[in-house]
């Protein structure tokens, strides 16, 4: 089995600060609210737990803040591999639809996200129903 891993480090920041979403110009509203990145702590507890676990199949992720930094930097034994896209420099929902793509030509039989509703239809708009989707609210 394969799990595609995605992370989409602007979720949750909207919603803490009283915004819905962080999408284009509203993340810059966010920060100048003082939100700070949720998505982060909650892409690391969730390898903690697939650890813990005893997970053992392999997790496609995303290179750099959108999966693999947390991958790369993560203690445990999990194994994992990483697909090399380019990024925006602010995570966007062309780069989720993208990465979500890219997991389904790389065989993962199911996509665990970071992310809030935004993530989730975004995931939803590049794979239908093809595979399982779990989120992980941030």
């Amino acid at each position: 089995m394969k799990l595609g891993f995605l992370v989409n480090p602007i979720a949750g920041m909207g919603g803490s600060v009283g915004l819905k979403g962080t999408d284009g110009e509203l993340y810059f509203l966010a920060l100048q609210r003082g939100a700070t990145p949720v998505a982060p702590k909650r892409a690391r507890r969730f390898l903690k737990k697939l650890s813990e676990l005893g997970f053992n199949s392999t997790i496609v992720a995303a290179n750099n803040v959108m999966g693999c930094n947390y991958l790369n930097s993560f203690k445990g034994s999990l194994r994992y591999y990483c697909v090399d896209i380019p990024l925006s420099n602010i995570t966007s929902r062309e780069d989720t639809i993208q990465v979500a793509k890219i997991f389904m030509r790389e065989g993962v039989d199911i996509i665990a996200f970071v992310g809030g509703d935004g993530t989730a239809r975004d995931i939803y708009d590049a794979v239908n129903s093809e595979v399982p989707l779990i989120g992980v609210p941030a």
